[in-house]
């Protein structure tokens, strides 16, 4: 008899692609494990088909319930940060990072699954159409229009380098010593910064755009610091470089960035405290230069 349980680090893979939380994509997963047993798995004849489509059928409703939820959303919505390393993440990295998870936001539950299927995980098109219930045509035509309309985005830098984490540990001590001219260096002059706080802690409810109102404000969240700030914790968040700091307040803040040959893109700073219980525990201990930064600016529309 085939243990269903093998197969959780890939169930587990898609339903956080698809929603972006890792409680409610734990869930999926284990309702779907349930499901198997219901069935009665003697019947089953592909195992990893079977579960592959109820869990992706279980997450394109989920994302419907969640809609207006998303909807009223207090600011910036961003995925919950992943820090642990699971089975079949390594071949799968690209797809895991929050810029490319953000992209597809724009797109409606079964679009969404068609994409990260195809694109993903490199399901044939005759197998999505059965999972979604739609025709093959409409399928690659599905992936034809997402894959034209996100263009260079849907195949994002790899960021899984010595370099990326280079990068990622010259920015944040920057941060940390308000070298201007250095972050202004190191961010593209489009650069754009990502705060999610979800209405329970400070940050900006707009994305915060251009490489001079990043640095600056990075510069005058230098005040709040005590004098002797926490150290960060420089961690793997979603595949690539991150960092977890305490702010000045004592609120804390998982960051991680997209990067452009050899420059910071985007930031992306998640301070909801319901999307970091995953993480609390992560921040003991210190590796490389303090830092004492938390997303709080005063302006930009505050929460």
């Amino acid at each position: 008899m085939i243990d269903p349980e093998i197969h959780r680090p890939l169930l587990f893979s898609i339903a956080y692609r698809m929603l972006g939380r890792v409680v409610e994509a734990e869930d999926m997963v284990q309702e779907t494990l349930l499901r198997w047993h219901r069935a009665g798995p003697a019947e089953i004849r592909e195992p990893r088909a079977w579960l592959t489509t109820t869990v992706t059928r279980l997450c394109i409703d989920q994302l419907r319930l969640a809609r207006r939820q998303r909807e009223e959303y207090v600011g910036v919505w961003l995925p919950e940060p992943l820090l642990e390393d699971r089975p079949h993440e390594a071949e799968l990295a690209d797809s895991l990072g929050i810029a490319f998870l953000l992209m597809l936001e724009a797109l409606d539950p079964v679009e969404r699954a068609v994409f990260l299927l195809r694109e993903a995980f490199g399901h044939d098109y005759a197998a999505i159409a059965g999972i979604v219930g739609k025709s093959e045509a409409a399928c690659r035509q599905i992936v034809s229009r997402a894959k034209a309309r996100f263009g260079h985005e849907a195949a994002p830098e790899k960021t899984a380098t010595e370099e990326a984490e280079r990068l990622v540990r010259e920015f944040v001590h920057a941060t940390r010593t308000g070298e201007l001219a250095q972050l202004l260096r190191l961010l593209t002059d489009d650069a754009v910064l990502y705060s999610d706080g979800g209405g329970k802690v400070r940050a900006a409810l707009l994305p915060i755009r251009g490489a001079d109102r990043i640095a600056r404000m990075f510069i005058g969240l230098r005040r709040f610091q005590s004098d002797d700030p926490p150290p960060p914790r420089f961690v793997r968040i979603n595949g690539s470089p991150g960092v977890l700091v305490r702010g000045g307040d004592g609120t804390l803040s998982a960051m991680t960035f997209a990067l452009d040959h050899g420059r910071v893109k985007a930031v992306y700073v998640v301070r909801n405290p319901d999307k970091l219980i995953g993480v609390e525990g992560s921040t003991d201990g210190s590796q490389g230069p303090g830092c004492g930064i938390g997303i709080e600016p005063e302006n930009d529309g505050m929460s």
